[in-house]
């Protein structure tokens, strides 16, 4: 349903790879927000940029919460890609074979489902308000980790430790652009209702946040 969502824009690296199975402290974590929309989706984000110089690792991971225009389903989850920096100063894509994200509340394993990218990104989603509900609450409360795998590697996990939430602006923005998302949503599902089509079990989006950052 969602395409892959830009992914790995030109970052500033140098230095040497990093390696595999790496449990790592990133220096630099940046947030940001994005709305991707087409013919078929619209999409609310929060995007996580994580370098550790001089490693020339970049990863980018972005939440995800979108709904299908066609019928308001809603999905929510991450989209996550790494890159390294080659010789001539560009970034190549590198292939996820693997990935996943944890924190005290929350784990993606067992509960989104993935699925891989010809470019080498790999995305995981669910339909389940409420487990979509538990994912963004990890999210906004900003401790947590982000693991992946490259084929390479054995299947041997890398890790990097987030310990900063994202902006009170990134949150907001956020929060907005999903309060919109729902109202599209369930118009949609109205008039598909209205035409005698059927629903998304459960009627309406169901994607209710509550966005305490005490935690």
């Amino acid at each position: 349903m969602f395409v892959a969502l830009r992914l790995l824009t030109a970052l500033t690296l140098l230095g040497a790879s990093q390696g595999a199975g790496s449990t790592i402290f990133p220096t630099r974590v940046a947030y940001s927000n994005w709305a991707d929309e087409s013919e078929e989706a619209r999409v609310c984000e929060i995007v996580l940029d994580v370098s550790n110089p001089p490693s020339r690792e970049a990863v980018k991971f972005i939440t995800i919460a979108g709904y299908n225009k066609f019928d308001g389903t809603v999905l929510a989850g991450f989209l996550m890609g790494a890159a390294d920096l080659t010789p001539s100063g560009t970034y190549q894509i590198v292939r996820i074979s693997d990935a996943a994200f944890s924190s005290r509340t929350f784990n993606s394993l067992g509960h989104l489902d993935y699925e891989n990218y010809d470019d080498g990104t790999l995305m995981a989603t669910t339909q389940d308000p409420l487990v979509a509900a538990a994912f963004i609450r990890a999210v906004i409360a900003g401790v947590y980790e982000v693991h992946f795998a490259r084929p390479d590697s054995n299947t041997e996990m890398r890790t990097y430790k987030i310990a900063s939430a994202p902006g009170e602006s990134v949150i907001s923005n956020f929060m907005h652009c999903m309060d919109g998302l729902a109202v599209e949503s369930h118009r949609t599902q109205s008039d598909a209702s209205t035409k005698g089509s059927p629903l998304p079990e459960g009627g309406g989006s169901g994607l209710s946040i509550a966005t305490d950052q005490g935690g």
